[in-house]
């Protein structure tokens, strides 16, 4: 009996100090992508309160409720856009999923830069024009590639799922009375012991949100493996008859437009259009996507293709006909960034995201005075080639932009 204790008070050691470990030499690029996902969740709720062009307070008028209304409102909306930039090509219309939020079109204008329209989607009136170098779309690189290219940023920022994984793992391995952990904060007896009290009580209240964190990552591990090997879970685009128009600025006309959106409407039942992308090359489609009844999924696990020389369907996406990985696959984003319920469900994943980047900042905190050292250890200077190579690549990723 007491060898077994021995051994498992030796095995719970070893847990601990690999807890430690990876948490400390591992910290700076984990700490990193943490805060850049917690400001990401709400980045877009950031950018309405800086550009005034995003804002919208009208409400919509009350016989706005039926299909016939809803093609007003996106043939207004194109009709604008157009109206305001006569020489700029359309590459998508979008809403922002709140109703304080104008509705965005992506164009391109004479110059070859990209910006972002606004259109208010009450009173059909552009609201200005903006960048598509905004807060939102910074972190979400940040966090998502950290500047670099698909390739190289991807594996690496999933990869630290993997650490999570093993903090999880070993935190709640050597968590002793986590029943009183779980509500204990000793605020006056000194810091090491509040830092302890603070992980603990921090590490096990976001346990749910470790795991959905973990396996969305892993996911998107799994995604871009598969893409690699040549399996790709979205199917490719269907081709369309040739736009004899498509030298055109905008080869899509209004009545055409207006008569893809009516077929698209009816194409599945029980959705909502929440973004139409526009023809890309001579034979693509015009592709509406939107949200059916399952807030879990992305907008465009819906999406109907319509080719505008003869406004037939050509394809068709929903839940019920997607191949398993595909499906699965739209349940990824949703998760990962807390927006499948609105600004509710952003906040609380922005405030457990907060605790998962102070988890680790007080990680570091206890180590730095266990060890009573400042200094960066052998394996944490081993990780800055990092950062030094997003440093490098975020040149090149701003250039887009510039």
């Amino acid at each position: 009996m007491t060898n077994d204790k021995t051994a498992q008070r030796k095995y719970l050691k070893k847990l601990y100090n690999l807890h430690a470990w990876v948490g400390f030499q591992l910290s700076i690029v984990l700490f990193i992508i943490v805060a850049t996902g917690t400001i990401a969740t709400v980045s877009n709720e950031i950018d309405w309160l800086v550009f005034e062009e995003m804002r919208t307070f009208n409400t919509p008028p009350s016989s706005l409720d039926s299909a016939d209304d809803e093609i007003v409102k996106w043939n207004s909306i194109y009709e604008a856009t157009l109206n305001y930039a006569e020489q700029a090509k359309i590459k998508s219309i979008s809403t922002m999923g709140h109703d304080n939020f104008t509705y965005r079109v992506r164009a391109e204008f004479p110059d070859g830069h990209d910006r972002f329209i606004h259109v208010d989607q009450y009173t059909y009136e552009v609201t200005g024009d903006i960048p598509i170098l905004t807060i939102q779309r910074f972190f979400r690189d940040f966090h998502r590639y950290l500047f670099m290219p698909n390739y190289l940023g991807l594996p690496t920022v999933t990869f630290f799922a993997f650490i999570l994984a093993i903090s999880l793992y070993t935190g709640l391995k050597t968590t002793r009375n986590w029943k009183t952990a779980i509500t204990r904060l000793r605020l006056n007896q000194g810091p090491r012991i509040l830092l302890s009290d603070l992980h603990k009580l921090l590490g096990l209240w976001s346990l749910w949100f470790f795991v959905v964190i973990v396996i969305t990552s892993w996911w998107y591990l799994f995604e871009f493996g598969a893409a690699v090997a040549g399996n790709r879970f979205e199917p490719r685009p269907p081709k369309a008859t040739v736009i004899s128009n498509y030298e055109q600025v905008n080869p899509v006309s209004i009545t055409q437009f207006s008569s893809a959106f009516q077929k698209a409407s009816q194409a599945i039942e029980d959705w909502q259009i929440t973004g139409v992308l526009f023809p890309t090359s001579e034979t693509a489609a015009l592709r509406f996507t939107g949200i059916g009844n399952n807030p879990l999924l992305r907008e465009r696990a819906h999406k109907v293709d319509i080719d505008i020389t003869n406004q037939r369907i050509l394809g068709v996406q929903e839940p019920k006909s997607m191949a398993w990985t595909n499906y699965l696959n739209e349940y990824a984003d949703p998760l990962h960034f807390g927006y499948f319920g609105g600004l509710l469900t952003k906040l609380i994943w922005f405030v457990f995201g907060v605790g998962l980047t102070t988890l680790s900042a007080t990680g570091v905190m206890m180590t730095w005075k266990r060890t009573k050292s400042s200094a960066l250890t052998k394996t944490q200077k081993r990780t800055l080639p990092i950062l030094l190579l997003a440093l490098v690549y975020f040149v090149f990723w701003l250039q887009r932009y510039l």
